[in-house]
């Protein structure tokens, strides 16, 4: 009977330590944000910058202080460009505002410039925008292996005592 219930306590602090791993927060870079509703900034030097934010499959997350007129590809390299498993194909842009043609999110396929070089599908990013992009499936299941294995081992080591204390 003792044997059973420390077999329990360590599948709950195994379980513990595998939720831990789920959960434990991201490290971000500390960065400064702007105070006031203004969507523009001019630095010491006259150069007009703006707010970009970018989430997801990206080296650098975060909001991102950037020149005016700046475009996809250029950004994208000053977050340290994406992730490996990042899904390339549909580049996510949402407006903070829409744009004129009314427009407040745009789908980006950014395999296409990878391809042909092409950038006739970018639009130029305004303050405040957010792009996102996400994770392929592949790639997700693969980063959460280690939860499966761990949780596998677990059942495994509770089935192997309990057979040999019934047999």
């Amino acid at each position: 009977m003792k044997f059973k219930i420390s077999l329990i306590i360590i599948l709950l602090m195994s379980l513990s330590a595998v939720n831990g791993q789920i959960l434990a927060p991201q490290k971000f870079s500390q960065q400064t944000y702007p105070r006031s509703g203004e969507k523009f900034i001019t630095d010491e030097f006259g150069v007009i910058r703006m707010y970009v934010n970018i989430w997801g499959q990206v080296n650098q997350p975060g909001s991102h202080l950037v020149y005016d007129g700046i475009d996809l590809v250029s950004f994208l390299s000053m977050t340290g460009g994406p992730k490996s498993g990042a899904k390339m194909n549909k580049v996510k842009i949402y407006r903070s505002e829409p744009d004129e043609s009314g427009t407040l999110v745009y789908v980006i396929n950014m395999k296409e410039f990878l391809k042909s070089g092409r950038r006739d599908q970018f639009i130029e990013l305004k303050p405040n925008d957010t792009i996102i992009i996400d994770q392929t499936i592949p790639s997700y299941v693969l980063s959460h292996m280690n939860v499966v294995t761990t949780l596998m081992t677990v059942l495994n080591l509770y089935l192997q005592i309990d057979y040999r204390l019934n047999n």
